[in-house]
């Protein structure tokens, strides 16, 4: 099922709440660092950012149909193996719908 996120307070007019579950949390590594020729030629068609937000989305429990409240904090290290940015996605998986 598709999910929307919401980084508001307040729903769009006219949705409603009609369950909420428990928060969720992923955190991803995306390498922000040069690659190199032949490792960007194998991962040219990868967005790491994508999967990242794809993970977060699929951890949700199957009913809902949205994630509320979703937060993104970001922080990155470098290692002798490129530069990563670590991106924590947080939020609450709801069912919504219209009045």
């Amino acid at each position: 099922m598709e999910k929307t996120l919401f980084t508001t307070e307040n729903l769009p007019q006219g949705l409603v709440v009609k369950d909420v579950f428990g928060m969720i949390q992923v955190t991803g590594a995306v390498e922000v660092s040069n690659k190199g020729m032949m490792r960007g030629l194998f991962e040219r068609k990868k967005n790491e950012y994508q999967e990242v937000i794809e993970s977060f989305v699929n951890s949700a429990p199957d009913e809902t149909n949205a994630i509320l409240g979703v937060q993104v904090s970001t922080s990155s290290q470098q290692f002798r193996n490129g530069t990563f940015l670590y991106i924590t996605y947080i939020g609450t998986p709801a069912i919504i719908e219209g009045q």
